[in-house]
């Protein structure tokens, strides 16, 4: 602000010095004092304005960026929901489930989204081709845990919702997601494969 200040100074200065110049020719008065003393006023007077203006500008306040909380509390529950693709994955070592699992699984079939079933051979193609500096890592762990880090690279790849196979959906999903209002809704107890997920497999 005070550079500022100083700038505008200074041209007022060449401006009034030009302002005098032309008036003393205009008049035929290069040496009146009366001319010099009406463009030093006019100086002055063009100054403090300037001055006052520049003062009577507040500062402009940086605020910090938004917590996620206050942002949660700005947007509806709605708006974080349709951010939400409409998908459901679920994975499993093979195309041929258990038949135990059928009637939960169809809950999640019928529940009016896009329904993906991930395979082991799937989700190593996902490891090797999205994400290839996880794969050494990957081979290295049992199957159970194979099939944790899987469901987390759905979730950033394609977005959308993961549940295991013996989770059954009892409930439409929009309404529980604008309820949730959050980016990432966790369904079921955790408790599927004593392992803390991989869609019902023993570990």
């Amino acid at each position: 602000a005070a550079l500022a200040l100083l700038l505008a100074h200074s041209r007022v200065i060449i401006a009034r010095r030009a302002a005098a110049r032309w008036a003393r020719s205009a008049m035929g008065l290069r040496g009146s004092d009366r001319v010099t003393k009406v463009c030093r006023l006019l100086g002055v007077a063009v100054v403090t304005l300037t001055m006052l203006h520049a003062a009577s500008k507040p500062e402009p306040v940086r605020r910090p960026a938004p917590t996620m909380l206050e942002h949660r509390r700005r947007v509806s529950g709605a708006t974080y929901a349709a951010r939400i693709p409409r998908v459901v994955h679920q994975t499993w070592m093979s195309r041929q489930l258990p038949r135990g699992l059928a009637d939960c699984v169809q809950t999640w079939v019928k529940s009016g989204w896009e329904w993906r079933l991930h395979t082991d051979a799937d989700n190593l193609e996902l490891v090797n081709g999205s994400y290839p500096a996880l794969l050494s890592l990957y081979m290295s762990l049992p199957p159970v845990a194979q099939a944790d880090i899987a469901r987390l690279l759905y979730m950033h790849k394609w977005g959308g919702v993961y549940a295991d196979l013996d989770v059954c959906r009892l409930e439409p999903l929009d309404p529980l997601l604008e309820a949730a209002a959050s980016g990432a809704v966790p369904f079921g107890d955790g408790g599927g494969d004593g392992g803390g997920g991989g869609g019902g497999r023993g570990g």
